[in-house]
């Protein structure tokens, strides 16, 4: 019998990582959750219902957590794993730095290299306060940060990518091969509303705005969304939440509405509704744009990152290539004039991206890691 542990960077609020997780825990019904904050009214019962595991020093800690960014390492590694066999960590940040024990495997899905120790480091220290100094000191620990990030992937048997974008910075950062398995979605969730859409009049039931949708993060580009959607006078919905909310919101115009933290009906009642999503910024996958898709809303998306893996241009959206107000606008023009929605071929799309597809894939990976570990171990 397998002895399984799974390992998350943090349970703090339930995104697309936690989704994922989730997904994941059927498969090991016994297996425990390693993490290194922890907040269980954040989180769903399909996850406060495991044995939780972590550090009991850090819990009055999880407001600081980025802050605390530079010790993270240290306490990743002191995590109690060594009398596990198999150790599935779900990283975006140090998860995949986890110590195994001796014979252990490790499978680690990967939704990112830690994306402010590597490509958009400057992205994050443009904002941070003109200190003194303080530039100098952040580079100097991003620099030993990445020299144990690059360390650590050694402690991984097999990295699993959640898009092909992923695969290749895993590839360039840590000069390793992945396989690719795309983030699993609740799919009949948002078919659901396509559906009723198709029987209630098709396409020309959906409603009169554009939406943009998740986390309002800097990287996912909010503020191009806003710009356009300003530039051509159409109407906006922004849903979600995040440290950018408020700069947002200073951003937004009278045809701009706000929905923070929408509900589960809410959610689907924007995604069922919307003209179309607007995903302009560069994304590791992007869960929100499948979402849309099941629903039966088109996509105009950069021409980058993770979209790439789930549009197919001019069936199920559009893209724009740079990151501009007007290229974004020029898109959205050219899809108010050219583009045929076809809810029903978007709905069946989103099919590939479904929570038995992924869990079946996942499963076969470990399959063939726990076979390649039993080989080895024979020689």
């Amino acid at each position: 019998m397998v002895k399984v542990a799974f390992v998350h960077d943090w349970l703090v609020a339930c995104r697309g990582g936690e989704k994922v997780l989730e997904a994941m825990l059927p498969l090991f019904p016994g297996a425990p959750v390693f993490t290194l904050f922890y907040d269980a009214a954040k989180m769903p019962e399909s996850i406060r219902s495991r044995e939780i595991f972590f550090p009991s020093g850090l819990k009055h800690l999880r407001p600081l957590r980025k802050a605390l960014l530079p010790f993270l390492p240290a306490a990743i590694e002191s995590l109690p794993l060594f009398d596990f066999d198999l150790l599935i960590s779900t990283s975006s940040c140090v998860a995949k730095g986890a110590l195994p024990g001796p014979g252990a495997s490790h499978l680690c899905y990967i939704h990112s290299p830690m994306r402010y120790i590597w490509d958009q480091r400057s992205e994050y220290t443009s904002r941070l306060p003109r200190i003194p100094f303080l530039k100098s000191v952040i580079h100097k620990l991003s620099s030993d940060l990445r020299q144990w990030d690059v360390i650590s992937a050694n402690r991984v048997d097999q990295f699993v990518a959640n898009s092909r974008f992923v695969q290749q910075r895993v590839r360039r950062f840590y000069g390793r091969d992945a396989s690719v398995i795309y983030p699993p979605v609740d799919v009949d969730r948002f078919q659901k509303q396509a559906q009723a859409r198709l029987s209630g009049g098709g396409a020309s039931s959906r409603g009169d705005y554009y939406l943009v949708a998740g986390a309002a993060v800097s990287y996912k580009r909010f503020d191009l969304a806003i710009s356009a959607c300003k530039k051509l006078g159409r109407k906006l919905i922004v849903a979600g939440d995040g440290p950018e909310w408020q700069s947002l919101k200073r951003l937004g115009g009278s045809n701009v509405e706000f929905v923070h933290r929408p509900d589960d009906a809410t959610w689907e009642s924007l995604m069922g509704g919307a003209k179309a999503l607007l995903f302009p910024g560069v994304e590791d996958f992007g869960i929100t744009g499948v979402e849309a898709m099941a629903s039966g809303a088109p996509i105009i998306a950069q021409r980058a990152g993770g979209a790439l893996d789930f549009i197919d241009e001019g069936r199920s959206g559009l893209f724009f290539d740079r990151p501009e107000v007007d290229d974004l606008a020029d898109a959205m023009a050219r899809f108010e004039e050219k583009f045929e929605l076809d809810p029903a071929a978007l709905a069946h799309q989103a099919r590939r991206f479904s929570t038995p597809a992924f869990q079946g894939a996942i499963k076969q990976e470990v399959d063939q890691l726990i076979q390649n570990r039993r080989e080895a171990d024979r020689k």
